[in-house]
């Protein structure tokens, strides 16, 4: 690697390998000259590795890739193609290109890096940091986003002197200006304000910052790396604390290499080895420079590295959010070098200005040609880009595909076999990079904990998002599902008809047991009260039935109720209305067969209405209303006969309670008018699914289960 780190850039390349060929050939067209790029693009031999550079206009990047690397340069837009294995763009990467991206490729962006990029979103997440952590998050001025602070700015004017506004999404200087009045502001736009820092560290009577290079190649966990050389950039024109008179001299008070190059005071550097002359020079020179004047650069770069993994940190959960590749348990699809800017003020403190996702890779200096060409080697080298790599995660997913193919069936990880996964392929990474960091450092993870930042931003992003709305949500209904299972467990257990098989049970056992409360007599109706401990009346019920406990209330438990069971089925009514229904219809057809039979006999007067319907006063044309729901197609071979049967029957009875005849009546109305709808046969329990002659539009109606009486003719239901 040596070696080829040797290899002379002048500042200019141009990959001419392509292009000669295809301009020897006559097109008719660019657009043929177009799909000719695009057809040998598509053809990879495997033999090198693929950089698609059709989104960058910095020479030093190809130079890069093409003569220390080996790559084979593409300049098809990434967008459209997908057969590329490295891609080096100058632009912001969507989450939905990650998503398309396969496991062996790597892109130069991570998505969501606006959170740090642009001024305003900077502020706001510093600002929300700060305000948790006051005193730890004191590395950057004071900071305001207009218009939505102005009242708040508008405050401070008198208690600070002079304020910097910059525009939310710019670069190189372009629109930033100093002011000491609040009248010079137009509210209505968009601006990042910030308090002035009056009194910088100069060198040479200069003010200057530093761009340092940061490295974040994995954000889940997070991992970052400091390149340990840098730019320091300084102003042309000597510093003086800023008065209404030179708050307009921009290059007294900005550093920016993009407006002081233009000012005739500005020195060129012109040898790389002598990186201390000018007004662009190496970070290390001016560390050199500091520690020749007794300052203590092993703290500051202290601070320097821990402002940035707390500006990191502010920002981690969005990262991991927009980082949509689930399967990449290697972390390592996406990196990005950032420019952090970084002044220094007269007490040796670090301030941190601003982050830049696409640093300035302009080469028109010897120092620039080779601090940036060893920039970008490094991490390339550091990211592991090579064939042997991009072959080996190949045949890692040919494998689990051909496992798939012959299993039938995709393999699910747990989660214990995720992490497993993801700490073997760590540690792999950590043993790889700890031989191949080049000039990197890395600076997090470290021995220092960072923990309470990170979570104090994943709950800042979370209430940001709603997540822990939903979180919080989610937790109070399993304390409520808790809380209900624990009471349930103390009280005596309910009715549970959640399943349908149970459904027909618990019918079937309140006819044959006569769970519900019977009146003895009419007239004593309201007047008797059982009283607790008294024996009950001997027309009830004493053998009890084999019940499921847990699907039934026990008969013992009905008997030492009796008014307050009254009330209950009140309730009952309304909830189980549909099951109740069911039970009366059944009832009544029982009455019926008694009736038909005359065998029966009734003492005392008894009621054979059912007690439940006594209560609801809602027995006649119930059964009525649930069977005209539905068409039903019978056989009617006997349907003259078992009418003429049942009028024989009516003229011979006795006479019935006025209750009685009227759903006697109610019935033969509804056999004279729906002959079909009385008679057929009732076959062994089952559950049909029934269909509405017209149903609604959108509208599905459950399987209800239906009792059945045996009998010999047979019917089925549309």
């Amino acid at each position: 690697m040596k070696q080829e780190k040797e290899i002379i850039f002048n500042g200019e390349f141009e990959d001419s390998e392509d292009e000669d060929e295809d301009q020897s050939q006559d097109y008719d067209s660019d657009e043929d000259l177009n799909k000719k790029k695009k057809k040998k693009s598509l053809q990879n031999t495997n033999k090198n590795l693929i950089m698609n550079v059709s989104d960058t206009q910095y020479p030093v990047v190809k130079f890069v890739g093409k003569m220390i690397n080996k790559f084979k340069l593409q300049y098809v837009p990434y967008q459209e193609i997908n057969n590329w294995d490295f891609c080096w763009t100058d632009n912001a990467v969507l989450p939905e290109t990650l998503a398309k991206m396969q496991s062996h490729q790597k892109i130069n962006h991570f998505p969501g890096m606006y959170s740090l990029a642009r001024k305003n979103h900077l502020g706001k997440n510093l600002n929300k940091m700060q305000k948790q952590f006051p005193e730890e998050y004191d590395f950057y001025p004071r900071t305001w986003m207009l218009p939505s602070e102005y009242n708040d700015f508008k405050q401070q004017f008198g208690k600070a002197k002079t304020f910097i506004l910059k525009p939310e999404a710019s670069c190189q200087g372009r629109g930033i200006f100093l002011t000491r009045s609040i009248e010079s502001i137009n509210p209505t736009e968009h601006y990042v304000a910030q308090r002035y820092i009056h009194k910088p560290l100069l060198i040479d009577g200069l003010k200057f910052d530093l761009r340092m290079y940061v490295l974040i190649c994995g954000c889940d966990p997070l991992r970052l790396y400091l390149y340990k050389e840098g730019l320091a950039r300084f102003a042309t024109q000597a510093y003086i604390a800023p008065n209404l008179n030179n708050l307009d001299d921009i290059c007294m008070h900005l550093t920016n290499y993009a407006i002081n190059k233009d000012n005739p005071n500005f020195i060129f550097n012109q040898d790389e080895k002598k990186m201390d002359v000018g007004h662009k020079r190496s970070m290390s020179s001016v560390f050199q420079l500091l520690r020749d004047l007794n300052h203590n650069v092993d703290q500051l770069m202290d601070d320097i590295k821990d402002l940035i993994i707390k500006t990191f940190c502010s920002v981690q959960p969005i990262l991991q959010q927009n980082y949509t590749q689930v399967d990449n348990y290697a972390n390592n699809m996406c990196f990005e070098i950032l420019g952090f800017d970084i002044l220094i003020d007269s007490s040796l403190k670090p301030y941190l200005l601003e982050v830049n996702h696409t640093p300035s890779f302009t080469a028109d200096t010897p120092l620039d040609q080779y601090i940036k060409k060893n920039l970008i080697a490094d991490t390339i080298t550091l990211m592991n880009i090579n064939l042997k790599t991009k072959n080996e995660v190949i045949q890692q997913k040919k494998d689990e595909m051909q496992k798939r193919v012959l299993t039938g069936k995709k393999t699910k990880l747990t989660i214990e076999e995720k992490k497993q996964i993801k700490l073997q392929l760590q540690k792999q990474r950590d043993d790889y990079e700890s031989q191949n960091k080049g000039n990197y450092e890395l600076i997090y993870p470290c021995s220092k904990s960072y923990e309470e930042y990170l979570q104090h931003s994943l709950k800042i992003y979370e209430e940001w998002t709603g997540a822990n709305i939903r979180r919080n949500q989610k937790k109070e209904s399993i304390q409520i599902n808790q809380d209900s299972q624990n009471k349930s467990q103390s009280l005596p257990k309910k009715i549970q008809l959640e399943k349908r098989s149970t459904l027909y049970k618990h019918i079937q056992s309140r006819i044959n047991t006569n769970l519900f409360p019977i009146i003895k007599n009419e007239q004593n109706k309201g007047n008797e009260v059982i009283q607790e401990g008294e024996e009950q009346p001997p027309n009830q019920i004493i053998t009890i039935p084999e019940v499921d406990n847990d699907n039934y209330v026990p008969y013992e438990d009905y008997q030492q109720q009796s008014l307050e069971s009254i009330k209950d089925y009140y309730a009952y009514t309304d909830k189980r209305g549909l099951e109740l229904q069911i039970l009366d219809f059944f009832q009544q057809r029982k009455a019926e067969k008694r009736l038909n039979n005359s065998h029966i006999q009734y003492q005392n007067g008894q009621n054979i209405q059912s007690p439940l319907s006594q209560i609801k006063g809602v027995l006649q044309g119930i059964a009525i209303k649930n069977v005209r729901q539905f068409a039903i197609k019978k056989n009617t071979k006997n349907m003259k006969i078992s009418q003429k049967q049942n009028q024989d029957n009516e003229q011979e009875k006795p006479q019935e309670n006025p209750s009685r005849q009227q759903i006697i009546s109610s019935q033969f109305t509804y056999q004279q008018t729906n002959p079909q709808g009385m008679t057929g046969a009732y076959l062994k329990p089952k559950v049909f699914s029934l269909k509405l002659q017209h149903p609604p539009k959108g509208y599905k109606l459950q399987s209800l289960p239906l009792l059945m009486q045996q009998n010999s003719t047979k019917f089925r239901y549309e």
